[in-house]
């Protein structure tokens, strides 16, 4: 592995400013005085924190498509079934989309790349401050708190890069992995080959639970909704759970986090969505509103403010996503829902309000901006003036939803309903005369069919309450049942514009499909000589 340097973006606490400042092992007395107090250590946990949606430097091109954990999930989303992208436009996540990202993995611009050097400069950081805090002076409360952080973050990206970049763990645990690195990293360290997939879960596992341990021993209460605490922690323990297929643990983690003081779930009036719209006579972009563009939103429990020095107008989630903006990426690109999923939400479901539906205008029709069929109002800019618009890496809901899958699981029927219903009851009035009674822990569809089972239920309430947010490619890999782009629904076939028709063999894609899973640079190939050209991962279906 090529040795990433310590790199930390100073940031206020309310993370309004960023410069940066690189060391080298030349320079460690820098370094050791900025680490060296409790102060100095929250403002390198900023930085870190920072760096999740406000740097751009990862690549020298391309970096558009390449701002932090919305790329990261967007790219994951566009990678399913349940998201479809209706153009090329300027090419941002086109090749995600058709799966045309791993053919360049050669190339220090493209996703392979990335995301690999994304997560790999989040581990480092962490690194530096975890080894850091024993010796740091001030307040130990403090300092127990910032270390809370520190691993819980580098769990977090263990966690997306392992999901990035082999198949899931059930079945797959001796498989090569990513490399584990909890040290502190200089040009003299050595490199380290592939860990199986099972030894990194096993560094996710241990880094939560001391995440968790630290932040109850803390006691403090978070500074800023950008920073991770025990209920986001607990949340991203039960994610890791439900990939484990420990659903005990699931459950517990979710039901922690369901116990935060700082987040509600989200009202039918408060999950309402106004949809902007594009007017194709008058060449205007009118403004909607979204409760799903700003960290006051009441059922955040983990996001990134952005003020309005902070924008970026291009290399911008809502950029990807607004069609209704003089922002041309989503104008020229619109993300759509499928139109399978879409009719799958009853008229009684204010969720349907956040997507177009058929509205007459099909690809074919279609000039520009959101006056397409299926077109997304979900995620729209905050203000389109100033391009400010926050970004939410996570909801109460998801753990209500996590909660409604373990339960289920585990055959305890009426507390899944319970909680699932949780969630629903404030998006469909009429729900409840469905799942009555409902049982069974079997899924049996992967992306098209008709619910059967509880189990079926839950896993379509998660797919289109948390459409666009948690990485659909995730799931369909843990579930291991399978998925298709190709469907008719009613009158319509898929409104997918490309049903990944360079491979014809497959209508119905194998679980373990080894596209999904990206290839690992060439340059850490290049640099690491614990990792060949023979620990590549294989790029053809075998």
């Amino acid at each position: 592995m090529k040795r990433l340097p310590f790199i930390i973006l100073i940031a206020a606490l309310c993370i309004s400013c960023t410069s940066l400042m690189e060391t080298s092992p030349s320079t460690d007395v820098v370094k050791d005085e900025i680490l060296a107090d409790a102060e100095g250590l929250q403002v390198a946990m900023n930085g870190v924190y920072a760096t999740m949606y406000n740097r751009l430097d990862f690549v020298t091109a391309n970096a558009h498509q390449c701002f932090g954990n919305m790329a990261v999930t967007l790219a994951a989303d566009l990678m399913g079934e349940d998201m479809v992208q209706t153009a090329q436009g300027a090419g941002w996540f086109w090749r995600d989309y058709n799966y045309d990202q791993r053919s360049r993995y050669t190339s220090k611009i493209w996703r392979c790349y990335f995301t690999w050097k994304y997560f790999y400069e989040l581990i480092s950081n962490v690194n530096y401050i975890i080894a850091a805090g024993p010796e740091a002076k001030g307040n130990d409360a403090e300092i127990t708190c910032i270390m809370a952080q520190a691993h819980a973050v580098r769990a977090f990206s263990y966690f997306m890069l392992i999901q990035s970049y082999q198949q899931t763990l059930v079945g797959h645990e001796n498989l090569p992995g990513v490399p584990i690195y909890t040290e502190p990293t200089s040009a003299s360290t050595s490199s380290k080959g592939r860990a199986t997939v099972a030894e990194v879960y096993a560094q996710i596992d241990s880094d939560l639970d001391t995440a968790i341990g630290l932040f109850n021993a803390s006691k403090l209460p978070r500074k800023h909704i950008s920073h991770l605490d025990v209920y986001s922690t607990s949340l991203l323990q039960a994610r890791v759970a439900l990939v484990e297929n420990d659903w005990r643990k699931a459950a517990e983690a979710a039901k922690r986090a369901i116990s935060t003081p700082n987040a509600t779930l989200l009202t039918r009036a408060q999950a309402t969505v106004t949809k902007g719209y594009f007017d194709d006579v008058t060449t205007e972009w009118h403004t909607g509103s979204t409760p799903f563009n700003s960290v006051d939103s009441p059922s955040v429990m983990w996001g990134a403010e952005m003020l309005s020095d902070q924008s970026t107008v291009f290399a911008s989630f809502f950029s990807m996503m607004d069609a209704c903006t003089n922002v041309y990426y989503a104008a020229e690109s619109p993300k759509c829902i499928s139109n399978w999923l879409y009719e799958q939400i009853p008229l009684s479901d204010v969720r349907r309000g956040w997507w177009n539906g058929n509205i007459g205008v099909d690809a074919s029709q279609w000039k520009y901006g959101a006056n397409i069929n299926y077109n997304q109002h979900k995620f729209q800019w905050a203000d389109q003036q100033s391009y400010k618009g926050d970004y939410i890496f996570m909801r109460l809901e998801e753990a209500y939803l996590i909660l409604a899958e373990a339960l289920c699981q585990l055959e305890d029927y009426e507390g899944s309903r319970n909680a699932l219903a949780e969630v629903v009851k404030n998006r469909d009035t009429s729900w409840f005369i469905c799942v009555n009674g409902m049982t069974g822990k079997e899924q049996t569809f992967g992306s098209v069919g008709t619910v059967k089972t509880l189990m079926d239920e839950i896993l379509l309430q998660r797919r289109i309450e948390l459409w666009g947010e948690t990485g659909r490619i995730f799931d369909i890999l843990r579930l291991r049942k399978g998925w298709t782009r190709y469907w008719t629904v009613g009158t319509e076939v898929s409104n997918h514009t490309n049903y990944l028709s360079k491979y014809p063999e497959y209508l119905n894609f194998p679980a373990d499909f080894i596209e999904c899973i990206m290839m690992i640079p060439q340059v850490e190939i290049d640099n690491n000589p614990y990792i060949t050209p023979e620990d590549q991962n294989p790029y053809v279906q075998n």
